[in-house]
Formats: C-alpha cells, sequence, structure tokens
C-alpha cells in the first residue's frame, strides 16, 4: 500500500475515533440525567475511542515524511522528520492530543470540572481541524476556522451520539431511553441546520470555479453533499416516526436506522479525509 493510501485509511479511522470520542462527552454532559443504566457502559465506550483515536493519530504524525518521500524510507529522513514535526499536521496532533486527555478527563471524572474538562476537550478536538488543511490557507482563515470548528463540533455531537442512543435503546428501559432520544432530538432539531449551513458556505468559499466539480475532489464533495441528504431523511424518520416509537418498545426500525447513519457519517469522515489528504479545490 503507497504511503499516501495508508494515509488516508488512518486519518478516516482518526477522524472516527476522534469525534466519536468527542461526540459522546458531549453527550454524557448533556444528556447524563437520562443515561440510567447505560451512563457507565458510554462512558467506558468514550474512553475506548479515545485509546483509539491517540496510536491512529501517531502513526498517521509519524507517516508524513513518507509522504513527503513518496516512500516508506522518508521515515528515517531525519531532514522530511523536521518538516513533519514542525508543520501545521504535527500542531494539529498537538492539539488532539491536549483534547483527547481533557476529553477522557471528563469521561472518567464527575461532577462540574469534570463536565467542564469534556467540553474543553471536545472543543479543543474540534478546533484542531482548522490548523491545517485548505481551510488555514485560505485568505478568509480567520472566519473559516471558527466555523469548521462548529461544524466539527456538531458533526462530532451527531456521530458519538448515535452509540449513546443505540446502547440506550438496548439496555435501558423504553421510558428511559424515548426520554434520551426525546432530549437528543430537541438538540439535534437547532445543530444539525448549522452543519449544513457551515458546509455550504465552506464549499463555496473553496470551491473557485464549477469546473472543480467534475475533478476528484468536487466529486467527493458532491458525495459528501449526497450522503448528508440521506442523512438528513434518516434523521427525520426517526425525530417523527421511529424515536416517539421506542417508548411503545418498538425499537428494531429505529436501531437499523441508527447503524444506517453511523456507516454514513463513517463515508462522510472517509471521504473528507480522501479529500483533505490527496486534492486541492484549486482548478
Amino acid at each position: 500500500m503507497p504511503p499516501d493510501a495508508l494515509s488516508v485509511l488512518l486519518r478516516a479511522l482518526s477522524f472516527v475515533a476522534l469525534l466519536q470520542a468527542a461526540g459522546i462527552a458531549i453527550s454524557v454532559t448533556l444528556f447524563a440525567r437520562h443515561l440510567a443504566g447505560v451512563e457507565a457502559e458510554v462512558r467506558r465506550l468514550g474512553a475506548w475511542s479515545v485509546a483509539a483515536a491517540l496510536p491512529l493519530l501517531s502513526a498517521q504524525l509519524s507517516l508524513e515524511p513518507a509522504r513527503l518521500a513518496g516512500a516508506y524510507a522518508g521515515v528515517i529522513d531525519p531532514a522530511l522528520e523536521r518538516i513533519a514535526l514542525t508543520s501545521p499536521a504535527a500542531a494539529a496532533f498537538g492539539a488532539r492530543v491536549l483534547g483527547l486527555a481533557l476529553t477522557a478527563l471528563g469521561l472518567v471524572g464527575r461532577g462540574a470540572p469534570a463536565r467542564l474538562a469534556a467540553c474543553t476537550g471536545s472543543l479543543v478536538v474540534a478546533a484542531s481541524f482548522a490548523l491545517m488543511g485548505h481551510t488555514a490557507v485560505h485568505r478568509y482563515h480567520l472566519l473559516l476556522g471558527p466555523a469548521l470548528t462548529t461544524h466539527v463540533l456538531v458533526a462530532a455531537f451527531w456521530l458519538g451520539g448515535v452509540p449513546v442512543l443505540y446502547l440506550a435503546t438496548v439496555r435501558s428501559a423504553a421510558g428511559s431511553a424515548a426520554q434520551l432520544i426525546a432530549a437528543f432530538s430537541r438538540v439535534a432539531v437547532w445543530t444539525v441546520p448549522w452543519l449544513a449551513i457551515v458546509g455550504v458556505s465552506m464549499a463555496v468559499a473553496l470551491v473557485p470555479k464549477l469546473a472543480v466539480l467534475p475533478q476528484p475532489y468536487g466529486c467527493l464533495l458532491l458525495g459528501k453533499v449526497l450522503g448528508f441528504a440521506v442523512l438528513l431523511g434518516l434523521a427525520a424518520a426517526n425525530r417523527s416516526r421511529l424515536g416517539p416509537a421506542v417508548a411503545l418498545g418498538a425499537t428494531r426500525a429505529f436501531r437499523r436506522t441508527l447503524a444506517a447513519e453511523y456507516v454514513l457519517i463513517v463515508g462522510v469522515l472517509a471521504a473528507t479525509a480522501t479529500m483533505t489528504s490527496l486534492y486541492s479545490p484549486e482548478p
């Protein structure tokens, strides 16, 4: 496997682990009183997500010299190692490790300090995405950076919330699970539209001409848009029909939809990893 391909794989997996850890921390902070019977398992899943993210991030950064050289021999080149360790990728790595450490403290602790650590950690993880990539070098980076941070925060809330809701429908009583779903939906109905607004705004800013759309970057971008449209349809079904039915014990269809949402979000993150690693929006 070429270094670029391995880097894309590691980046995609790290995105999933990072955002899942941050999103679970957000869910634990916002919905703790609705997690009866499942809170310990949710916190444990968040901790495992942190543990999975750290080696993935480390491996990805270690591979940067090989990407620069176009061959794995680059990992033992001191000059390329210095370049990698002083690059935006290294800055993002440091921010993500700090964010994960704070997130882990929030997941294992209790009370206001733990909630503050979880929220701060999730914010730092989201902000790390603005430290590198096309947004960081854009002439409007001072506007796009905060927009991207909030965009990633909402994506983390959604990705991390899906396994939390799934576990609740499996482990908790129907009434408790339905209350959690309702609480999650009340937040999602305000935040998910922001995900779309910011995503479209950044796409308009980053794509200079429509001629980019048939190119690999544009195709991946259109794939993300299609995936998000399907996600919105599934989320709408959950909110209006399948979610309320959980209170009556009808959980199978809701869980199937959650599984589909999770797969789609992972697909969108994989497309994002490919775009940011291999392609540029410039024509």
